[in-house]
């Protein structure tokens, strides 16, 4: 492939682009490595000696609060698999009265901004009684999820072949059946998406933590990297350490997910 100059133009913008967003990350990094004074003395550059340590110390505070919000977060993701994979197979899959109206309806959730329904949705759950429970962390953002993901799943499955179906259904398979060892089976592309689109939104999920809990024993690693402290030397460097370290769950899960991830979003999306 020849090279064309004409070309350099956009190689350079790509370039400047890709430094100016990688910038902060190196800052991030860099940062969390030194202690106060290496931060005044050498504030751009990579300091030594590295201090692990603010690491060990961030970790100290945070880990508890990180299992939190794993579990809180694998829970939505379970309960709005559940919900959406049975709502998008019932849409595709069967004629009823009002199908179409009770879908765009689940569609118009996905446009109501979640402040909106912040303080309804705190008063039904303080009367419900799971303030400051997993409960109340769990099922209204489940619920929130489940709009969007409903559409992705009604989606996809109505782009998978329906002589599969048909084939299942001759041989005696019941609905059932068909539901658990045919279309999921075929759906791993949308379930992938669904779920990194729901974690990620579980674990950064900031507002309604804030405002449902009280105390250590729900709360999760994004409000407890606001109270994160070291010492005098350490400084705001082990709060940075701190934000490394719950952000690499996500980092690992994005990079073992990212094809799958696309591939739902591409197939899902868009109905083939």
């Amino acid at each position: 492939m020849r090279f064309k100059l004409s070309a350099v133009p956009h190689y350079a913008a790509l370039a400047i682009l890709l430094g100016l967003t990688l910038f902060p990350f190196y800052m991030l990094i860099v940062s969390s490595l030194k202690y106060s004074e290496q931060m005044i003395l050498n504030f751009w550059g990579i300091g030594l000696p590295l201090h692990l340590d603010n690491y060990v110390t961030a970790f100290r505070q945070i880990g508890p609060f990180i299992w939190n919000t794993v579990f809180i977060s694998s829970c939505i993701v379970v309960g709005v698999l559940i919900i959406s994979s049975f709502a998008g197979y019932s849409f595709m899959r069967f004629s009823y009265p009002g199908k179409n109206v009770l879908f765009m309806l689940i569609l118009s959730l996905m446009m109501v901004p979640g402040f909106l329904i912040l303080i309804p949705q705190f008063l039904l759950v303080q009367k419900l009684g799971m303030l400051n429970t997993y409960q109340g962390q769990i099922f209204p953002p489940m619920a929130f999820g489940a709009s969007m993901a409903t559409f992705l799943m009604r989606t996809f499955f109505e782009g998978l072949p329906r002589s599969l179906l048909e084939a299942a259904e001759t041989e005696g398979a019941g609905e059932l059946q068909i539901f658990t060892r045919v279309v999921l089976p075929l759906s791993l592309p949308v379930i992938s998406t669904v779920s990194i689109i729901n974690f990620l939104s579980g674990w950064n999920n900031y507002i309604w933590p804030l405002v449902s809990t009280t105390g250590d024993k729900v709360k999760p690693v994004i409000l407890a990297l606001s109270t994160v402290t070291g010492s005098l030397d350490q400084g705001v460097s082990v709060k940075l350490a701190g934000y490394i370290i719950s952000s690499i769950p996500l980092l690992a899960l994005f990079l073992v997910a990212t094809k799958p991830f696309i591939s739902g979003i591409t197939s899902g999306a868009v109905k083939g």
